[in-house]
């Protein structure tokens, strides 16, 4: 047996699609509680003089560490439930070196890929709205206040995205539908829940081959490396680009 048909995604994974249906609500759920909560948070934090970054900053980092941190909490304990190894989530670290560089070339040719997809929408639609990444961003004085909105967007959101994305949806609708409908129909679903019409597509495709990334190693820690190689790169271009 070769490496990469040992390392492939469970065929029948321990979880069901109400598991992933639970999890989807307890994010929803998180998205009302974050804007309720997150700037009181971020005051708190300023009135503290913890850092000297803005409340928005602050805001970003809180926000995507608390959910992160609900995320992977809630699909640790379910698979634990239902007797699932980190393993069987697609924690795997067999091949190191070979998983950390297609991860890292992989999100490079993933993010000029998803630029040209978002090109193209903005020459026939126009160009969308801005992000709130892109809103912040503009804010920022220097590259050290990057630090926060990188931990945020470039740590946290991928570990947490992939946990839950490609190491618990992908493997479901996989099982059900077969590899092909698991990377479309799990990547069109990533796209949908940014609730981002205007970027329903790129990031769709994103989550497309993102999957494609898991079947080929069965490993998250190429979908975590390349997820947060393309954030790195969204971030600092919106950084210049709106700094300019």
């Amino acid at each position: 047996m070769t490496y990469e048909e040992n390392v492939k995604p469970p065929q029948r994974p321990k979880w069901s699609l109400t598991d992933v249906i639970i999890v989807l609500i307890i994010l929803l759920a998180l998205i009302p509680l974050a804007r309720i909560f997150k700037g009181y948070l971020a005051k708190v934090i300023t009135v503290l003089m913890v850092t000297g970054n803005s409340p928005e900053t602050l805001a970003l980092f809180l926000g995507s560490f608390l959910q992160s941190l609900t995320m992977a909490l809630a699909i640790v304990i379910i698979a634990r439930i239902r007797g699932a190894s980190g393993r069987d989530l697609g924690l795997v670290w067999d091949s190191p070196v070979y998983n950390i560089v297609l991860g890292l070339l992989g999100g490079v040719a993933l993010g000029v890929s998803v630029w040209f997809i978002g090109a193209l929408i903005s020459t026939f639609f126009g160009p969308p709205p801005p992000q709130d990444i892109e809103k912040l961003l503009t804010g920022l004085k220097s590259g050290k206040d990057l630090f926060l909105p990188f931990i945020s967007v470039s740590v946290f959101a991928p570990l947490s995205e992939e946990l839950y994305f490609r190491g618990m949806v992908y493997p479901v609708i996989r099982a059900r539908l077969g590899p092909l409908a698991g990377m479309v129909l799990s990547g069109l679903f990533f796209g949908a829940l940014h609730l981002d019409v205007y970027r329903l597509v790129p990031i769709g495709f994103m989550g497309f081959a993102l999957a494609y990334f898991y079947e080929r190693t069965g490993s998250l820690v190429t979908c975590i490396v390349a997820h947060s190689a393309w954030n790195t790169l969204m971030i600092i271009l919106l950084f210049l680009v709106v700094n300019r």
